[in-house]
């Protein structure tokens, strides 16, 4: 859309005029904020972490049998030739025994070499037969690996949104909300303590769906700055 940021930009700017209309006061940062960033934010990749083992769990219940299937006909063609390389490799290591007959020598021989060919290109034909399943497989694990992605993403938020009803949250932590008030409510639907609740409910669901990683990038970050402005 050509006009999409500019309208997201009027959406909140009127938002933010409505809300300043009604008197939803300010808020300031609470004292000790270095400390508290820090402290609380590492609590919350551990959160993290425990959100991401559950994630995998339940993923993998979910698209194991489905993995399975697809990676199967692999599977098969890749046992299959790991049991006729075994065979070949028994085949070229036969001895044959000393014969006074020459002819049942150069017989035996013969046999020995037939069935090292004969083995030979059943692998060959196996490694072909592997290498199709393969690629016909590919298709369907891109698939497969596109709806894990969306479905991790998804339990993931849940998860995260699930432990931030549990009070587990980010902005209360740093920030003082006694200078909110409920005297006015936002479209007559909540007020501004509410309306603060369940900013912080979504924001900390989203943090912690972004995963441990993100947490820590989050907190290196902060503590680069800090350093910084100490040098200043």
């Amino acid at each position: 859309m050509k006009y999409g940021p500019y309208f997201a930009i009027f959406i909140v700017a009127a938002v933010a005029a409505y809300a300043a209309a009604i008197g939803f006061g300010s808020m300031s940062f609470k004292q000790n904020l270095a400390e508290l960033v820090v402290t609380h934010l590492l609590a919350l990749m551990f959160f993290a972490l425990l959100i991401e083992r559950a994630v995998e769990v339940i993923v993998n219940n979910k698209f194991i049998k489905r993995e399975l299937e697809i990676n199967s006909p692999v599977v098969t063609l890749k046992r299959k030739c790991a049991i006729l390389q075994a065979a070949l490799d028994a085949a070229l290591l036969q001895t044959i025994p000393d014969m006074s007959d020459q002819t049942a020598l150069a017989d035996a021989n013969a046999a020995k070499n037939e069935n090292i060919a004969h083995l030979r290109g059943l692998i060959a034909s196996a490694k072909r037969d592997k290498i199709a399943a393969d690629q016909a497989a590919m298709p369907l694990r891109e698939e497969l690996g596109t709806e894990k992605a969306a479905f991790a993403a998804t339990t993931a938020t849940i998860l995260g949104g699930l432990v931030a009803l549990t009070g587990t949250t980010v902005l209360a932590e740093f920030v003082d909300i006694s200078a909110a008030t409920d005297a006015r409510q936002f479209f007559g639907l909540f007020d501004q303590p509410e309306f603060f609740v369940a900013v912080d409910i979504l924001f900390t669901a989203l943090i912690l769906a972004g995963g441990s990683e993100g947490i820590h990038q989050i907190v290196k970050g902060f503590l680069s700055a800090r350093d910084d402005l100490a040098l200043t």
